[in-house]
């Protein structure tokens, strides 16, 4: 069993068995990687949305959901931390995972045929430079870029492309007609493992909070000073927009810590004083 998992299934009856996975998309996808990263031979269901992925682990479908939280070049994938406020699950775990994307044809295919491509919005803006050096390529969103390649390859079209990775290539008998292609080489994206109850344990590592800071001159700076105070790194802080209520956020909030430690317990306790609004997402392993 991989450290993470053995943490993550800590608390399972029977931890010897395959975790039930849930990822978005199809084989070969980011998120299927990244469920092979924390889990050891899984037992992996596809859907379709992310939102599945959620609604499958609330409903007891699966025990755990694997979904992208956020990506060195293009960002946090703002849907997903809006899901995160909708359904009432935990993280228990975060991996993250090296991208890399190619264009993938047709065999035969040359790219003065190609003039269209698909891929999941993410990885075409990943790989915005490449598209912009060749403006007669047509980028259209797909749901993933696994099923991007999966429909290049079903179409028998060689005036189409699919960006994504080499084991997609492989899996779906395509050719690799330019490699690496995304702006930067440091691409990462950092996936999240979601369950319906939190995991305890010693080596959490990491502690994911949604905070509304009362509406008042200097809210936020305090707020942040209570983990200055007791030395607590912070590690991630995005606001995102309050449904009905104009001009609001709230802020998701990750910092180093167990919530066993006493310098976390502290700087929660103080926090109290400075918002109206705090969910707990869960204090998780990470890679």
């Amino acid at each position: 069993m991989k450290p993470i998992e053995a943490i993550i299934r800590s608390a399972e009856q029977n931890p010897s068995s395959p975790a039930q996975a849930a990822c978005q998309g199809v084989a070969g996808a980011f998120s299927h990687r990244a469920c092979l990263e924390v889990f050891d031979q899984p037992d992996i269901q596809f859907y379709p949305q992310f939102e599945d992925v959620f609604r499958a682990v609330s409903l007891g479908e699966r025990r755990y959901g694997i979904i992208p939280i956020e990506n060195t070049l293009a960002g946090s994938v703002t849907d997903n931390y809006d899901l995160m406020l909708q359904y009432r699950l935990y993280i228990v775990g975060t991996v993250k995972v090296k991208i890399e994307h190619s264009l993938l044809v047709l065999p035969g295919t040359k790219l003065s045929d190609i003039k269209q491509v698909y891929s999941h919005e993410q990885a075409l803006h990943q790989c915005s430079d490449f598209l912009k050096a060749h403006p007669s390529i047509a980028s259209h969103p797909f749901s993933n870029t696994a099923a991007s390649a999966k429909f290049v390859a079903e179409q028998n079209n060689h005036s189409i492309a699919a960006i994504g990775s080499l084991e997609c290539a492989r899996m779906y008998g395509l050719e690799v007609l330019a490699q690496s292609i995304q702006n930067r080489r440091d691409n990462f994206t950092r996936f999240v493992v979601l369950a319906r109850e939190p995991v305890t344990h010693p080596g959490c590592n990491r502690i994911s909070l949604v905070i509304r800071v009362k509406h008042q001159a200097g809210a936020l700076y305090r707020a942040l000073s209570r983990f200055a105070d007791q030395e607590i790194n912070l590690l991630k802080l995005e606001s995102r927009p309050i449904p009905d209520s104009p001009f609001e956020f709230l802020f998701y909030w990750d910092f180093e810590g167990n919530m066993e430690q006493k310098n976390v317990i502290t700087a929660l306790e103080n926090l109290k004083q400075d918002i109206e609004y705090l969910k707990f997402l869960g204090n998780y392993p990470e890679q």
